[in-house]
This record gives C-alpha cells, sequence and structure tokens, in this order.
C-alpha cells in the first residue's frame, strides 16, 4: 500500500510508520519502504539513523530479483518494524528494476508492504492495493490535492475509492491534515474540503506539536498519539481487508 501527499512536510512518513505499528499490534508482518528518493531519510525521521543495515543506495538487482529473506534480514529496524529507507545524501537513487525487484521480494515475506511515497511518483511504477493520500487543509494544500487526483484520474483512479489504477485495483482514501499552527481562519472545513475535491475525507487528523518536536529532533515516535487511534484502526481494517484477504493472523 502507499502513502503519498501533494503537499510536502505535513506528516506522510510519520502517519505511515503510525500505521505499520499499529498493524504490527495486530500480530501483521509490515515493512515500510521509503520510496521519495530526493527528499526522503524515513530512518533519520524515526530516529534509526545510526543503526547498521541497508538503504536503497546498497541495493542491487543484477538479474532483477533480489532473495527475499536476506533483503529483509539486511533492513535496520525501528521498534521491530524492517524498513528499506531513502538516502538521497548517497545518491541513491535506484533503477526502475531495483525498485521492482525489491518491493517484490518484501511482499514475498511480509503480510504488508508499506509504502511512504512523500509527494515523489516513483511508487506508480508498482502494482499497489491500497492509496492513502494526505491532503492539507488549507487552500493551497487543496488546490495541490485536486491537481494530484486529476493525474490519478488520467491514469484510471477515482477519488470515491472505487476505481483501479491500470497495475492493480487499488482504492483511495483521502485523510485530511489541518495545517500546523493555522487558526480557525486558515483551516479549510471537512465539508468545503469534501465539496472541492468532490471525494469523501476518511478522516482528519491535527498535527501535535509534540510528536512534531520529537520527529525533528530525530526521537522518533514514543507513542501514538490517541486522537490518532480511531482513524488509524479504521485505515488498518481497509489494510487487512485488501492485502490479507481477511484472514486471521
Amino acid at each position: 500500500m502507499v502513502f503519498s501527499s501533494a503537499s510536502g512536510g505535513i506528516g506522510v512518513s510519520a502517519f505511515a510508520a503510525m500505521c505499520a505499528r499499529t498493524l504490527m499490534k495486530r500480530d501483521r508482518s509490515c515493512v515500510l519502504v521509503d520510496m521519495d528518493f530526493s527528499a526522503g531519510g524515513v530512518d533519520v525521521l524515526l530516529g534509526q539513523e545510526s543503526e547498521g543495515g541497508l538503504r536503497w543506495s546498497g541495493v542491487s538487482a543484477p538479474l532483477g530479483r533480489i532473495e527475499p529473506e536476506s533483503l529483509l534480514h539486511e533492513l535496520p529496524q525501528w521498534e521491530g518494524l524492517p524498513m528499506l529507507a531513502s538516502d538521497p545524501w548517497n545518491d541513491g537513487h535506484p533503477d526502475w528494476w531495483e525498485i521492482e525487484a525489491a518491493v517484490d521480494a518484501l511482499a514475498q515475506c511480509r503480510d504488508v508492504v508499506m509504502v511512504d511515497a512523500g509527494h515523489a511518483g516513483d511508487w506508480r511504477k508498482i502494482p499497489i492495493a491500497l492509496h492513502v493520500m494526505m491532503v492539507e487543509l488549507s487552500v493551497l494544500g487543496l488546490a495541490r490535492a485536486r491537481g494530484a487526483l486529476a493525474r490519478l484520474k488520467d491514469r484510471g483512479v477515482d477519488g470515491d475509492g472505487g476505481a483501479s489504477l491500470a497495475v492493480a485495483d487499488a482504492p483511495l482514501l483521502l485523510v485530511g491534515v489541518r495545517p500546523f499552527g493555522a487558526g480557525h481562519g486558515g483551516v479549510v472545513t471537512e465539508r468545503d474540503a469534501k465539496d472541492y475535491l468532490k471525494a469523501p475525507l476518511a478522516g482528519v487528523i491535527r498535527r501535535k506539536s509534540g510528536l512534531g518536536k520529537g520527529l525533528l529532533a530525530g526521537l522518533g515516535i514514543t507513542r501514538i498519539p490517541r486522537r490518532y487511534r480511531r482513524l488509524l484502526d479504521d485505515i488498518c481494517d481497509r489494510v487487512e481487508e485488501r492485502c490479507c484477504d481477511g484472514r486471521r493472523p
């Protein structure tokens, strides 16, 4: 599954990590794949930059294939969650066949592959089961989101969760994010966002200053804020439907 946004810096990586942690509490095996090759670094965000292990700059698939368990074993972990992090400072942009080989290998040995795409577009090269797009509830954020939705629709994805990518059925869930530090006058309401985007929001989150400060300091996520848990549970229900075929863990 993919987490993306048309706006940068609104918490896509953190939300993807919290969703993965929620799934792991349900005894689902997950791996987090950072696919923002120009501005990623989810290992740094989660306080694991000093951990040894493989990053994208070290991925190699000369024959278009990677042994699944070997790849998984080489990845650094955050709270038991393996992650394949982007390292753009090491010129870590892999070739398309390396992306496909790595994601395919991880999909063979984990229940769910969580792709943190940020606002990059390389995820479009791989089949997906579910797409979560985070939308900043500002005038500019909504304009960017509507443009992104239009581009997805051109590729065969509707914002109502019922259409599909050419490569795979991929319901699309929209999550609203209140702009950090904005007063009531700077935030677009959920209803107005729905009317403008012509698509419902699965939920709205308000960024917590304590969480943001910890992430900026490279301390990771110490706990999931209570106000996020209901939305995360709803999304994880959809993930299990799409990625786990309703199987019990």
